[in-house]
């Protein structure tokens, strides 16, 4: 009892907003954010920054990150926000030399906010904490700038298809792995007054990345990806090219929200599909994990690699890191903000209880048995999943994490322009290409 009262007076709640977090990682719907404030008598607050989730999702935090943390450290605080407008509240306060300790940033920002000088270096923190033996290694290597490591992965994800088991069954189809069972499943869907896919992106062009990145590594394919990210061929590589062709098509028959996405949100969108008005989303392990959002589903369903979409090109599945932890440059205390996520990422049983309440999965290894018997089905589920996905033989490149800012942000942009006929897909290619050249000049190099 003594050690709850301790939590609980280190930590005052208060709700402050509701709004959309636009992360790539979770990506919940309309939440509450909220502050988690600071001890009458700590010496220390320290400020934490992330994307707004769910409430359940910071009592998550609070439990098996700050909690552990405060009882080992009385004299500091924890003033923890979780913004709708994360990424815009700190570019503003990190250019003024002020804003939290520590922050949740996308891993295509990480150029960006150094060359600024608002990241601290974390080589002498990954030598000390022995990060190079726990976590995932490409997963380091993507939080790297110029040879030094700048973020810590906090999570990783696997990008790929969710559908409606049930719906597909009663339609008389296969979980598509071949673009003919995808054509025949969508073509089923319509013609039974259904979506093939519900996807809504207004308010926020970002969830667009799912569509395209989808389309390149099951047309074009993973190795050619690969060359487009490593400069050796352009966007008018004519497997790239096609790949873009390919999502018109399918966009001008309806199979995507029947070509409304631009008018409806992701809320929307999540509700169609748990409304079973659509066979398939382009989401993927976020949705199930972080956001649990299979606790309102009253169907079968499942997660599958996105299906082939040429002859000649496997399924494909991809590697997504979810969010990094970064440091502010300017910060008094970042030694304790490195101690205490490190203290939370290298303790496989602390990480296995938050993951089996739903946390967004640690770039590390998690011994299966660690996890509660009384574990939620759906989150089991879930993770099952990811773990066959994640362990696939033609995994791509996830836009989110592995792909450079001007680029991604031009085509996330810019996709629903070619949607609805407002540029042609050679300007787009051009400028999608310009963008690319630009990221390479400066500095750009692809991780993967």
């Amino acid at each position: 009892m003594t050690k709850q009262k301790g939590m609980l007076k280190g930590i005052i709640a208060s709700l402050l907003a509701v709004g959309l977090l636009a992360g790539c990682g979770s990506t919940g719907g309309d939440t509450n954010s909220g502050s988690t404030g600071t001890t009458d008598n700590g010496d220390k607050t320290i400020k934490f920054y992330w994307a707004n989730i769910e409430t359940s999702q910071q009592d998550v935090w609070q439990k098996y990150v700050f909690a552990p943390f405060l009882d080992k450290h009385p004299e500091i605080a924890i003033d923890a926000q979780y913004l709708p407008e994360l990424q815009n509240t700190l570019r503003v306060q990190l250019a003024a030399g002020a804003g939290p300790d520590i922050f949740y940033i996308d891993g295509t920002d990480i150029p960006e906010y150094t060359s600024a000088d608002m990241l601290l270096e974390l080589d002498s923190y990954r030598e000390e904490y022995k990060l190079d033996d726990v976590l995932f290694d490409y997963a380091l290597k993507t939080g790297e700038y110029n040879g030094h490591t700048y973020g810590i992965p906090h999570s990783i994800e696997a990008a790929c298809m969710t559908y409606n088991k049930t719906m597909i069954d009663e339609l008389g189809q296969k979980v598509p792995k071949t673009r003919e069972e995808y054509e025949s499943l969508c073509n089923a869907a319509q013609e039974a007054g259904y979506l093939p896919i519900s996807f809504g992106y207004s308010g926020n062009t970002v969830y667009n990345g799912w569509v395209w990145d989808h389309y390149i590594a099951t047309y074009a394919g993973v190795e050619k990806e690969k060359q487009l990210l490593k400069g050796e061929i352009t966007f008018n590589d004519p497997e790239i090219r096609a790949s873009f062709e390919q999502i018109k098509e399918d966009w001008d028959k309806g199979w995507i929200n029947d070509k409304k996405s631009g008018a409806i949100s992701l809320d929307e969108a999540r509700s169609l599909f748990s409304n079973e008005k659509a066979v398939m989303n382009f989401e993927g392990g976020w949705s199930t994990l972080a956001d649990n959002l299979q606790a309102n589903w009253n169907f079968e369903w499942g997660q599958a690699e996105w299906p082939s979409m040429k002859d000649g090109t496997p399924p494909s599945a991809g590697i997504s890191i979810g969010e990094y932890i970064g440091i502010n440059s300017k910060t008094e205390y970042a030694d304790l903000c490195i101690e205490m996520m490190c203290d939370f990422y290298l303790d496989e049983q602390q990480v296995a209880d938050a993951v089996s309440h739903g946390f967004s999965t640690p770039c590390r290894e998690i011994d299966s048995s660690l996890y509660p018997e009384d574990m939620d089905a759906g989150i089991k589920k879930a993770l099952e999943y990811q773990n066959e996905l994640l362990a696939g033989e033609n995994l791509s490149y996830h836009a989110f994490s592995f792909w450079p800012s001007k680029t991604l942000n031009y085509l996330n942009d810019n996709l629903d322009k070619l949607f609805y006929d407002q540029i042609s897909l050679d300007d787009f290619l051009t400028q999608a290409q310009e963008k690319i050249e630009t990221d390479f000049e400066e500095g750009y190099v692809f991780k993967g």
